[in-house]
């Protein structure tokens, strides 16, 4: 399975689009921070959207550009946590006051599928629409079903959108299990987590950024436990067979910990100065994934015709993720 990229949009961090996002590329990495401008139009319906939908909706116009919205442009929609806010919101309504007092509004919103409909309604969209959910590989996941809708004929373009949200019920989740970065005396083990929303139009026209492959597998691994290098150095190592005149990886590095044993797998085939390390900027969460494919298209889109970047994704749970995408040569 293979596509053309042939748009990108993000909404990181101190980027509200793919121009900002390569000057943030470009500076010091520092802990990644919420999401503070989100791109609105100057539409006031948007303005009333929820924050994630909002954001999904900034990512997916920019990567849509002046491209003619039809039947056979299908969206795919992936997201780790869906609406946050809405979630606390209801769950906050029924502790407080009761099942009889529970948001419908929220709940509406709470629902992983709610910012896909919304994308729909919002820009027009007609053909096939899917959500999906894979933890922290949510937005590998998102890509590899968007290639399959290709392959398989069902649509003619895919819009890929993955979209997540911190908030403060998120992190008190993390430190209630003792992984919260920047607590306690080891914080080598521990997780940072990040918010934003990233998008790629994908199709089968040529162009110069193309995603060669998307594999997801699985290791058995406790819920808060990534695979051991033991059980993910193999996929790790497959990416060093891939041709290119210049091979870059970008390592998921969730913390200090795995991105230690993610450079041992590869050894000393790899130099350091082609290890992307993008965690700092975006965070962990589950449509961090595809907002690295932006950051590694606007790393490819200045490099030679033949370079390639091999982008590696693992989750907790066990699960770990392999994407290849090249600046084809003319």
């Amino acid at each position: 399975m293979s596509a053309t990229l042939l748009g990108l949009g993000v909404v990181a961090p101190g980027a509200t689009d793919c121009a900002s996002l390569a000057q943030v590329l470009a500076g010091v990495p520092s802990r990644p921070s919420r999401v503070e401008t989100i791109p609105d139009g100057g539409d006031p319906k948007v303005r009333r959207l929820p924050r994630l939908e909002r954001m999904a909706l900034a990512a997916a116009r920019q990567a849509l550009g002046t491209s003619a919205v039809s039947e056979s442009l299908a969206l795919v929609f992936g997201t780790g946590y869906g609406g946050l806010t809405a979630t606390v919101d209801f769950l906050e309504g029924l502790a407080t006051r009761g099942p009889a007092f529970g948001s419908p509004t929220a709940f509406h919103q709470s629902v992983h599928h709610s910012p896909a409909g919304q994308l729909s309604i919002t820009l027009g969209l007609r053909g096939p629409s899917l959500t999906v959910t894979a933890r922290e590989l949510s937005g590998e996941t998102a890509l590899q079903v968007g290639l399959e809708l290709l392959e398989t004929g069902r649509a003619e373009k895919v819009l890929v959108v993955a979209a997540d949200e911190r908030v403060a019920a998120l992190d008190a989740g993390y430190r209630a299990f003792g992984v919260l970065a920047g607590e306690g005396e080891d914080n080598r083990e521990r997780l940072e987590p990040g918010e934003g929303a990233a998008a790629v139009l994908l199709g089968r026209e040529p162009g110069p950024l193309r995603v060669e492959s998307c594999t997801l597998t699985g290791h058995p691994s406790a819920a808060l436990r990534f695979a051991s290098s033991e059980q993910f150095s193999p996929l790790l190592r497959r990416g060093l067979s891939v041709e290119g005149s210049r091979v870059a990886f970008s390592l998921a590095a969730p913390h200090a910990g795995l991105l230690d044993a993610e450079a041992s797998a590869l050894g000393d085939t790899v130099a350091a100065s082609e290890c992307w390390v993008d965690t700092p900027h975006f965070g962990f969460h589950g449509s961090a994934g595809l907002l690295r494919l932006v950051a590694a298209a606007l790393r490819l889109h200045s490099a030679a015709p033949g370079t390639a970047c091999v982008l590696h994704g693992l989750s907790l749970g066990g699960g770990q993720a392999l994407t290849v995408v090249r600046h084809v040569a003319p």
